[in-house]
């Protein structure tokens, strides 16, 4: 083989090369832009078949709301991959971009008897919390008047007590005043005793 040729089938290999990866970056990039689509409400189930043609075999029937990976377009038909890896064909009619209002009033109606399970639980508890506050406020009433009750007893027992001292002391200087007045007397009356001898 000549240089030329060589060199010519070299080319040849380059190009083939070049091309396999180009249309390898394609494939790729058409299952990257591949996006998800759900089966709408139009219908109650959708067929998808093994060709995009009303002859061909019904390989699943799809329920409103359930997702699918879009793969491919053609003609008024979507080829789809399910969830457990099929590939089939569905009218592109029966695809949305948004879950069916059917699946998503579900989903609602589901979290609104949630919320409406979690209102009256917080009801309930509101209540149960302002029974006890109402138990608490009665209690520290009756704890309030104890407390003033008990107040006025240790006042009257402090005067009660102070008074004692207070008679105790006064009767110490009375008593104090009383023996003093009479034992000055006795002696008085000792020493009038002996001048008069």
């Amino acid at each position: 083989m000549s240089k030329f040729g060589r060199k010519l089938l070299s080319i040849k290999r380059f190009w083939l090369v070049g091309f396999i990866l180009l249309l390898s970056n394609l494939l790729l990039s058409v299952e990257i832009k591949a996006k998800t689509f759900y089966v709408s409400d139009t219908e109650l189930k959708a067929n998808v078949r093994t060709g995009s043609d009303f002859d061909r075999r019904i390989i699943a029937m799809l329920p409103s709301g359930i997702q699918v990976t879009l793969i491919t377009e053609e003609g008024g038909w979507a080829e789809v991959a399910l969830k457990d890896g099929r590939r089939g064909w569905i009218l592109k009619r029966y695809l949305s971009d948004r879950p069916g209002w059917r699946v998503t009033a579900q989903k609602l109606a589901t979290e609104n008897q949630s919320l409406q399970q979690q209102v009256s639980n917080l009801a309930h508890n509101h209540q149960t919390v302002l029974q006890e506050k109402t138990k608490l406020e009665t209690d520290l009433g009756d704890k309030s008047q104890k407390l003033k009750e008990l107040r006025k007893a240790n006042d009257n027992m402090k005067t009660s007590y102070n008074l004692r001292w207070f008679l105790g002391g006064a009767g110490v200087l009375l008593t104090g005043w009383i023996l003093g007045f009479w034992m000055g007397r006795m002696r008085r009356h000792r020493t009038s005793d002996r001048y008069r001898l």
